[in-house]
């Protein structure tokens, strides 16, 4: 297959190019520095901006399937400015492939998060649950809202993949958790009771293809191994595989200063996944057993310890 990743160059993106790769796929990947995306030689490298459809939407043709993985880059503090500017990049991006894909015929594969469903204590969160975002998941509780009535009103062939916390040696892990802790401030926020359910960036990379390749027009995937956490005992995984001693506990609004108003609210929501949609239905099968058992390699690999 000819597959078109976007943020080909991010924490997920890679994993997505990786997976694609591994099985012979043709890989056409959008970054927005082609000199030091670093994909090897048998990728194809494409320049764009979320924010030009221009520098994308021609690629769309001579493509089987889009996963769209990007997401527009910001450093420092999540503030509620950053946090708006994410979701309008995205919007534009959404939907100027949607278009692209509806008006070629083509796969458009959706990245999601684990902030779109929002705080759901000891619920267990499946496919039916409603959105009902946390700061961070609005912008893609949005597009997921304009997708689906693409699929239903137009024909789009659509996948949407929700992954759980994404961990690995990147994305949230480092700069929320490995980051914070190397500073010494990394704390528990709050009680550290609520629910969250993980997923390695390797195996949602391998979800992202079997959904490309076998998940039905309009589908629809919550991704996550099946041993959720508390948050407390997730902290406590981190400062273990670092030989740290345990964080201790730290209200909201302290950690909000080093990592901003709208990552917090949304760090403090439970989310507690029943995946078992796309084991059925498409055969994936995590590496990845627990976070417990896998963060040690990922923490080494960012830290080169």
């Amino acid at each position: 297959m000819r597959v078109l990743v976007t943020g080909a160059t991010g924490f997920v993106g890679r994993s997505v190019v990786k997976a694609f790769r591994s099985d012979g796929d043709e890989v056409h990947a959008l970054v927005r520095d082609p000199a030091s995306a670093g994909l090897g030689e048998a990728v194809t490298v494409h320049a764009g901006d979320m924010r030009q459809p221009d520098s994308y939407v021609p690629l769309v043709a001579d493509v089987d399937a889009v996963v769209h993985a990007a997401m527009l880059a910001t450093a420092g503090r999540v503030t509620r400015a950053k946090a708006n500017a994410i979701f309008d990049a995205d919007a534009v991006m959404t939907g100027a492939l949607a278009q692209a894909c509806l008006r070629h015929g083509k796969r458009l594969v959706y990245t999601g998060g684990c902030f779109d469903w929002g705080d759901r204590g000891d619920e267990w969160i499946t496919e039916q649950t409603p959105l009902a975002p946390s700061p961070m998941g609005v912008g893609h509780a949005r597009q997921a809202a304009v997708l689906r009535r693409l699929h239903q009103e137009q024909g789009l062939d659509v996948v949407r993949i929700n992954p759980g916390f994404v961990y690995g040696p990147g994305g949230l892990l480092r700069t929320a958790f490995v980051d914070q802790a190397r500073r010494g401030r990394l704390r528990c926020i709050g009680a550290g009771q609520n629910w969250w359910s993980c997923v390695h960036v390797d195996d949602l990379g391998a979800a992202y293809m079997l959904a490309v390749r076998g998940a039905k027009p309009g589908a629809y995937y919550a991704v996550a191994d099946d041993q959720p956490l508390r948050l407390r005992a997730l902290t406590d995984a981190v400062t273990g595989a670092m030989g740290l001693k345990r964080a201790g506990q730290g209200p909201p609004w302290l950690a909000g200063l080093f990592i901003g108003g709208p990552m917090v609210a949304s760090l403090v929501t439970s989310f507690r996944v029943d995946a078992s949609a796309i084991r059925k239905d498409l055969g994936w099968r995590p590496a990845h057993a627990s976070f417990p058992s896998a963060v040690g390699e990922a923490v080494h690999a960012i830290t080169g310890g």
